[in-house]
């Protein structure tokens, strides 16, 4: 683990990203050493710093960073890159802007990773927060409630829909559904991550020769899904074996789904 480019297990106390969950952070997949998908991460954490009005690093000091621990880790793993605001004292506002607190950690790989999964739906809703939509911040609590459900449940992963009953995304997974032929996703508007694996895939769908993009997906139209693929940047795309207890068929298109995002750098699923 670095902080601020120095080897160390703790931050001060007083961090913001500890006391208000002021912060953003990243989770991406290590490959043989390297970070396939680095260049998508940092592009995503430079845009959330602007957003929060973060100081952002700079690509030119993370990078290097990112890159000795990915070197340091085993072949696969996990690299976590955190920023806060750095240190505050009490009271919500923050103070003049500087430069992001930089925390950088590898993790063990989670097992199973190329299993099916079978997926229930979780009791917790997403809240909406105009302000925060699609930013990858500090706080998860409804994320942390509702894996809690999914562990409590025995599922693989849990689903999460916001206070009208669309589906939006599991704890820690996007959420594409095949219908007939064609292959969707719940619209960016609604989420609480806008996910790079998402995004990567939305960018394969014409390669695959698949109709589909966007689309909503309510809780009491799940029965009319055909199959279900969740997504992330660490496990890729896997297949959903059985949704809300209903089994459900993998119809071939995992395979096709895999050789597409490999060629646009998923090199781990090659």
């Amino acid at each position: 683990m670095l902080v601020d480019g120095r080897p160390a297990g703790s931050v001060p106390l007083t961090d913001r990203g500890l006391n208000y969950g002021d912060g953003l952070f990243e989770t991406l997949r290590l490959h043989r050493g390297a970070a396939p998908l680095l260049d998508r991460h940092l592009a995503r954490l430079q845009a959330g710093c602007e957003r929060l009005g973060l100081g952002w690093p700079g690509r030119a000091l993370l990078e290097p960073e990112a890159l000795a621990v990915a070197a340091a880790a085993p072949g696969e793993a996990v690299l976590k890159i955190v920023l806060t605001r750095g240190d505050g004292g009490r009271g919500y506002a923050p103070g003049p802007v500087a430069p992001a607190r930089r925390i950088i950690s590898a993790h063990p790989l989670p097992p199973g990773l190329g299993t099916p999964l079978e997926v229930g739906v979780c009791r917790t809703r997403l809240g909406s927060s105009p302000a925060l939509q699609g930013l990858k911040h500090l706080g998860r609590l409804e994320q942390v409630l509702a894996a809690s459900e999914t562990a409590a449940a025995g599922w693989d992963e849990g689903l999460m829909l916001d206070a009208a009953g669309r589906v939006i995304e599991g704890t820690r997974h996007h959420v594409f559904f095949l219908r007939g032929d064609r292959l969707f996703t719940p619209p960016l508007a609604g989420l609480a991550v806008a996910g790079i694996m998402r995004a990567m895939l939305l960018e394969a769908l014409p390669a695959l020769g698949l109709d589909g993009g966007e689309a909503e997906l309510r809780y009491d139209a799940l029965h009319e899904v055909d199959a279900m693929y969740l997504g992330n940047a660490v496990a890729g795309v896997r297949a959903v074996s059985r949704l809300d207890g209903r089994p459900l068929p993998e119809p071939g298109l995992l395979d096709r789904l895999h050789r597409a995002l490999s060629s646009l750098g998923v090199t781990w699923l090659a």
